[in-house]
């Protein structure tokens, strides 16, 4: 089942924000192993959003602060700017796979809502439902839907948003929602805000290796429990936990004002990350000689703004209206529109789309010992805050190698032929 929707809404309004924060409890997995022509329709433990609300209470209409963060002000903190004037540089001619369970029953005049009052351009959104009528949770999975359409449409508003809505939240719903939008092609990029305890699964390895056989990079939010994983009491996890996934982290974004002039970032104590216990550390994070006493494969990778604290704005008319929200389900959708822009750019030097850009990331951007002259000038190493690991000069299990400078980052990415 699909459905096809372009909006033309146009205006810019003005935005605020407030604090309080909420934390998904997981569950331990069983995972319904899926072959790659089929589609699952259920199987395994539920997965969970990664939100977390900076207030129960909505709100009328958004007002932007430096705590309450607009698109306008995110996107100038990490320099999109070149980007998005650019229709080969803006997430044209690609598309963003996103992967939700249940959905937004409003998420056409949610997202239309969004637009007009961030002044962005319409949104081609098409919506799948591929193991029928999906489940229905209009303050859970439905406003983490509404975030991860409206903040990856921001990043990269010229890219269709291909919406695959999983019928429950069982992961084996969810891992054959990536299924189906593999055999589909629905998508460059497959933005995951969700997951829960236990390893890679047999079914991620393999769908993992089909993406990769594509070039489609498959991103996943870190967590919003804080450290997990070996040196701990806490379950690593899925599927954050996969080597060839492009895991996100998390941070505290600060500006000096609604400008989104950067002053700094630290690590969100929320933020997921840690040590896969029984992973074997990879040979690119080994050749990068990240901080890692365990010998096995770290994560997150990358991180970007996910504290509820410095929360950004969504609209969801099913929850109440207007809401400042954090975690990683934040940064996840944000990243992906990244990519989303940066394959945009690399399609107009006729180069393929990204695919696994995790060893590039380690070899290449960042460096041996974080050696690279490119690392500095491409990303924000964030070296304050915990989520129960310290960040730190370099890679640590807080932040990954750190926030991206978009515009520096996306012009390496864009014009390495092996990127």
């Amino acid at each position: 089942m699909q459905r096809t929707f372009t909006s033309r809404t146009r205006r810019l309004e003005p935005y605020a924000a407030f604090a309080l924060s909420f934390v998904s409890v997981i569950g331990t997995l069983a995972v319904l192993a899926v072959p790659l022509g089929a589609v699952a329709t259920g199987g395994g433990s539920n997965a969970h959003p990664y939100f977390a609300h900076a207030s129960i209470v909505p709100f009328a209409s958004p007002t932007c602060s430096t705590t309450s963060l607009c698109t306008s002000t995110v996107l100038a903190a990490y320099q999109f700017g070149p980007l998005l004037v650019n229709s080969t540089m803006n997430g044209t001619g690609q598309s963003i796979a996103i992967v939700d369970a249940c959905g937004d029953s409003n998420i056409v005049t949610d997202v239309a809502t969004f637009d007009t009052a961030m002044g962005l351009p319409a949104i081609n959104l098409s919506i799948f439902q591929p193991q029928g009528t999906p489940c229905s949770d209009p303050t859970g999975w439905g406003v983490e839907t509404a975030l991860d359409v409206e903040w990856a449409h921001a990043m990269a508003p010229g890219a269709t948003i291909n919406l695959i809505e999983a019928a429950s939240a069982s992961t084996g719903s969810l891992y054959g929602a990536w299924n189906y939008t593999l055999v589909n092609h629905l998508g460059n990029s497959i933005s995951n805000s969700w997951g829960g305890n236990g390893a890679c699964p047999t079914v991620a390895r393999g769908l993992l290796a089909t993406a990769a056989h594509q070039h489609v990079t498959v991103l996943a939010s870190g967590g919003d429990s804080g450290r997990w994983g070996s040196g701990t009491h806490f379950a690593i996890q899925q599927p954050a936990d996969c080597q060839n996934v492009l895991t996100i982290g998390g941070t505290s974004l600060h500006v000096a004002n609604v400008s989104g002039a950067y002053t700094s970032e630290s690590a969100w104590s929320g933020g997921g990350g840690g040590y896969v216990k029984g992973a074997a550390e990879p040979a690119y994070q080994k050749t990068a000689n990240i901080t890692d006493s365990f010998t096995v494969l770290g994560k997150p990778d990358v991180s970007a703004v996910a504290d509820p604290g410095t929360g950004v704005w969504i609209f969801d008319k099913s929850a109440g209206g207007w809401f400042v929200v954090g975690g990683t389900s934040v940064s996840c959708p944000i990243w992906a529109g990244f990519v989303a822009d940066v394959n945009s750019w690399r399609s107009a030097n006729a180069f393929g789309a990204l695919g696994t850009v995790n060893p590039f990331l380690y070899l290449s951007v960042y460096g041996a010992n974080h050696g690279s002259a490119n690392y500095s000038v491409t990303v924000h190493d964030v070296t304050t805050g915990s989520n129960g690991w310290s960040a730190g000069t370099g890679w640590d299990a807080a932040t990954g190698i750190g926030s991206f400078k978009a515009y520096p980052l996306a012009t390496l990415l864009a014009n390495s032929p092996k990127a």
